[in-house]
């Protein structure tokens, strides 16, 4: 029996039961509503001279790109303003003095750090690429950068930042991670520079082997770095664990986030890899994506970087709009 194209569409849509409906609709709904505040704050912060980081432009541009294209007029604007933002090094950084350590030794604003290059910053290039709207030459340039930051202590892991100031302190995981995860992607889409791509092969499996053997199963996570004890905080332990989700210690280290942390915030960016966690975490994600703040970088600091994710969860939990 064959069926009309129709028949297949209407029967798809008997079997959404109202209940999944609702449920993707409210997920999008505060995607949409996070995005939305995000991109007023910014005007705000641009009309009053407050500069804007980069670590928020970056999640609006990999929104943009998901809901309205990749080439999209708007999505390019962001991811202009993203480019405009790079280090004189191609990489990417706070745009302000910081003492990453403690130690009273200050980073100039124009440092590029690992972490925002990988993660803040390197996610939305991975996904622009794959969308079409990310030029390689932006994709070749971070991970060209994050290949010869230096190395922390041991040479196992990379530097915090590109500064002297952080050469030889000790591995921080969450930067490991997220930068071993960041220039493997490159790798596999053959966007590392041919005669860097063997020191960046060795180097990906050094940080992503020195991270999985730090995995403390009695803490169910990792510690924030090499020479701490307690179990660091969900924010920095979920991009940790994301890093991971594609070696055979990612299932173990995925159930140790949400038995630590079952229901933060922190936990938008892996809800997509169990979403049993969905509901659970939502009114904490809600709470969290809608505290009342009017400054625009506390509006964008309790936003940007939901937008993109809750999007995420829709698509993977619920299914494409």
């Amino acid at each position: 029996m064959r069926f009309s194209r129709w028949a297949v569409v209407v029967a798809l849509l008997l079997t959404m039961t109202p209940a999944a409906s609702a449920a993707e609709d409210k997920w999008v709904s505060l995607a949409d509503r996070t995005y939305t505040e995000s991109v007023a704050a910014v005007a705000a912060a641009d009309s009053s001279g407050v500069y804007v980081r980069v670590q928020f432009v970056a999640p609006l541009a990999w929104y943009a790109g998901t809901r309205f294209g990749w080439r999209d007029e708007r999505t390019q604007g962001w991811l202009r303003r993203l480019y405009a933002l790079r280090t004189p090094t191609g990489g990417y950084g706070l745009g302000a003095p910081f003492d990453a350590f403690g130690d009273k030794t200050v980073n100039p604003a124009d440092t590029a750090y690992s972490i925002t290059v990988a993660w803040h910053v390197g996610r939305t290039l991975i996904a622009g690429y794959d969308g079409g709207g990310v030029p390689a030459s932006a994709v070749r340039e971070a991970a060209s950068m994050l290949n010869t930051v230096g190395a922390s202590a041991g040479e196992r892991c990379p530097a915090y930042s590109e500064h002297v100031n952080d050469l030889g302190k000790p591995c921080v995981w969450n930067v490991s991670a997220a930068a071993a995860w960041f220039l493997g992607q490159a790798l596999r889409r053959g966007l590392v520079p041919e005669w860097e791509r063997r020191e960046a092969g060795a180097k990906v499996r050094t940080w992503l082997a020195d991270v999985v053997a730090n995995y403390r199963d009695d803490l169910g996570g990792w510690t924030y770095q090499a020479n701490s004890s307690p179990l660091q905080d969900a924010w920095h332990n979920a991009p940790t664990v994301a890093a991971v989700l594609g070696t055979p210690l990612g299932p173990r280290a995925l159930a140790g986030q949400f038995r630590n942390f079952p229901a933060s915030g922190a936990n938008a960016d892996l809800i997509p890899y169990d979403c049993a966690k969905a509901e659970p975490n939502y009114p904490m994600i809600f709470a969290s994506a809608t505290k009342p703040v009017t400054a625009p970088v506390d509006v964008l600091q309790s936003r940007a970087g939901y937008a993109p994710a809750l999007q995420e969860i829709a698509r993977a939990c619920y299914g494409p709009r």
